[in-house]
């Protein structure tokens, strides 16, 4: 009589849902945020007009805002990639606790605090997406261009409120995130969430001084290097926590 002796095969790995909503998430929020940086830049689009001395404001005005126009269609496509990848940043927040444990107060903290600031960024990107469609429609039509001015002024100031508010949030739950990896010897990855944390609230306060040539630099810092790069590590992590011993 033969024996045959059955021994267990281990299925091949297999990638787990967190690793691929971070890399997702990841590859959106750094695409949308270079993608952004070009198009302020005036490599994706025209550069905005410049005017001599003396031109009259309304005629200025015109040709500027008939010139904002023409660069809405990219706006809104970069801006869709960005708000993915803040639901993105959310979501790997969110199951960060499995990793920093769901039941101490500092992880559920930087959670909430997280995915409230990246649901604060998204509320002020539509804002700021119909704002800036109301202002297209309103220059490449009859209207007073001063009204289209005095729209076009509220709603950025009302989107970057939201946007400093957004990274207020983000950079105390990160801050809260880094303090407890610390605190359980995780130093290589709670080193990288205080710098999300800093640059975080280095961008706020950017928003908060009205100073646009930082906030620029910033934003292509945060969202093409270290945003990316925080939620495909904290994805391995999750995923790492989450496998079978």
């Amino acid at each position: 009589m033969e024996t045959h002796t059955l021994a267990r095969v281990s299925a091949p790995a297999r990638p787990h849902l967190p690793s691929w909503a971070a890399y997702l998430g990841a590859a959106a929020l750094a695409l949308g945020a270079g993608w952004s940086t070009l198009a302020v830049k005036g490599v994706t689009v025209s550069a905005a007009p410049r005017f001599r001395p003396g031109v009259p404001q309304d005629h200025s005005m015109r040709i500027y805002y008939r010139w904002l126009a023409s660069t809405l269609v990219q706006e809104r496509l970069y801006t869709v990639l960005v708000i993915v990848g803040f639901a993105g940043l959310a979501a790997v927040a969110a199951l960060a606790r499995q990793v920093l444990g769901r039941d101490r107060l500092f992880s559920t903290a930087g959670a909430v605090a997280i995915v409230a600031g990246a649901a604060i960024w998204v509320t002020g990107g539509l804002v700021e997406l119909g704002g800036h469609r109301a202002v297209g429609l309103l220059a490449t039509h009859i209207n007073p261009i001063q009204v289209t001015n005095s729209i076009a002024f509220t709603v950025n100031t009302i989107s970057d409120t939201f946007y400093l508010a957004a990274f207020t949030f983000i950079a105390a739950g990160m801050a809260a995130f880094a303090w407890l990896a610390a605190l359980q010897g995780r130093r290589a990855w709670a080193g990288l969430t205080l710098l999300a944390g800093l640059v975080s609230a280095v961008t706020a306060w950017s928003f908060a001084a009205g100073n646009g040539d930082l906030t620029d630099l910033m934003l292509l810092i945060a969202g093409v290097i270290v945003a990316p790069g925080w939620m495909a590590w904290t994805g391995r992590l999750v995923t790492a926590e989450a496998r079978p011993a």
